[in-house]
């Protein structure tokens, strides 16, 4: 009996530690939103190349999803090389990432250089 009790007691523990932390990643994932939306959506405007394809650019107004990440997917940085120029924005910089309903274009605003970087989303 006693051992199914402190059972019972190990789990709801473990779920309380889950749902604080779920609450908090949320909150400050909704924050960093709110705080950086803007700021993220004009410099990927910027960032788009001035061309003739610029009317199939996706716009980046309206995009189809936002979001917070931890590190650049598009720098190109092994987790050992740490003495890489980049390994701080691949690994710790937080970036407000922007998809857009086009064919997989996905922009990164790097909060701590305050520059946006476009690349294609993984097909696949």
């Amino acid at each position: 009996m006693m051992r199914a009790l402190v059972i019972v007691l190990a789990v709801l523990a473990g779920l309380k530690v889950w749902t604080t932390v779920q609450f908090y990643r949320e909150g400050t994932e909704s924050a960093l939103v709110l705080a950086y939306r803007d700021r993220a959506i004009a410099a990927c405007q910027s960032e788009e190349p001035v061309s003739a394809a610029r009317a199939y650019a996706p716009l980046w107004t309206r995009p189809s999803s936002v979001g917070v990440e931890i590190g650049r997917r598009s720098a190109d940085v092994s987790i050992w090389d740490i003495d890489h120029p980049l390994w701080q924005a691949r690994y710790k910089h937080p970036q407000v990432v922007l998809t857009s309903d086009g064919p997989g274009h996905v922009c990164e605003y790097d909060i701590m250089e305050g520059r946006a970087y476009l690349t294609q989303a993984d097909q696949g």
